[in-house]
């Protein structure tokens, strides 16, 4: 997703600011960050805007959290209209590159409520992403047609269902690990850990059985069952590490076609 980033030096009206302006564009961010804040203690300049160049500091660091965390310090009923759409927009997007999805939603909502005119292909797209994340896949769908007809581009198909993420329930995955060792790694679809996990779990059991059968019972208590143990758990968990790996996955090749798309309209 493109991120929005302006000008460092679009608001500059100062010596001091123009100090903590050139630190931000040589990329020290850091100080930057104190520059603006000792700017914010000492009254200087807009407040909202100081606090969006801030954000753009921790952002730039991949530091998402602490770029939304400053800028919900930003007072929306002050300022000129320009800035406070800037400031949703980059609440939106730290959100969710922070991943936090529902707030990224939620603040692109109270945008639309307060700016129904000022929507832009970025913010319009970051939305269309964000309710794939939420798997709100009709409303989505909706968007991304709606996207399509206004910046005029071909139709596609991507939100058809057979199209969409197939994803693989964890704890279904955890569940049948622990029936079956090895029918969760196959219910994710992968069957080499599948028969490894089986295999592996089998020859313990075998190993316990024989142990104890022939009197080894110390080799079959705290070699053979404690290891059977161990891999029993282990496999169950590793089961539902896979089902999340899977799902991760089938959402980022999707969300790579969509966005795909809508980087097309965005360049424009």
């Amino acid at each position: 997703m493109t991120c929005i980033f302006l000008s460092a030096r679009y608001f500059a009206n100062g010596q001091e600011l123009g100090s903590a302006d050139s630190l931000l564009e040589a990329g020290n961010y850091l100080q930057a960050r104190v520059a603006y804040e000792r700017l914010l203690f000492q009254g200087k300049s807009d407040a909202n805007i100081l606090l969006l160049k801030k954000s753009f500091c921790w952002k730039m660091e991949g530091k998402f959290d602490e770029a939304h965390s400053t800028l919900l310090r930003a007072d929306l009923f002050k300022g000129t209209d320009s800035v406070k759409i800037m400031i949703y927009n980059e609440l939106a997007l730290d959100a969710y590159l922070a991943g936090k999805f529902n707030i990224a939603l939620s603040t692109l909502q109270e945008l639309h409520y307060y700016f129904p005119d000022q929507s832009t292909s970025i913010s319009e797209a970051l939305e269309i992403m964000t309710l794939n994340q939420l798997f709100k896949w009709d409303e989505a769908e909706q968007k991304f047609i709606s996207f399509l007809a206004k910046y005029e581009l071909p139709d596609q198909y991507i939100y058809r269902k057979r199209n969409r993420p197939k994803f693989k329930n964890p704890t279904k995955a955890e569940t049948l690990s622990y029936i079956i060792p090895g029918s969760g790694q196959l219910y994710v679809g992968y069957p080499g850990h599948a028969i490894t996990s089986l295999l592996l779990q089998g020859g313990l059991v075998t190993f316990t059985v024989y142990s104890f059968t022939n009197g080894y019972f110390f080799s079959g208590a705290f070699t053979g069952v404690a290891l059977f143990s161990f891999f029993y758990n282990g496999g169950a968990s590793h089961a539902r590490d896979l089902a999340v790996r899977h799902n991760s996955e089938q959402m980022f090749r999707f969300n790579e076609k969509v966005k795909t798309v809508l980087t097309e309209a965005v360049k424009k």
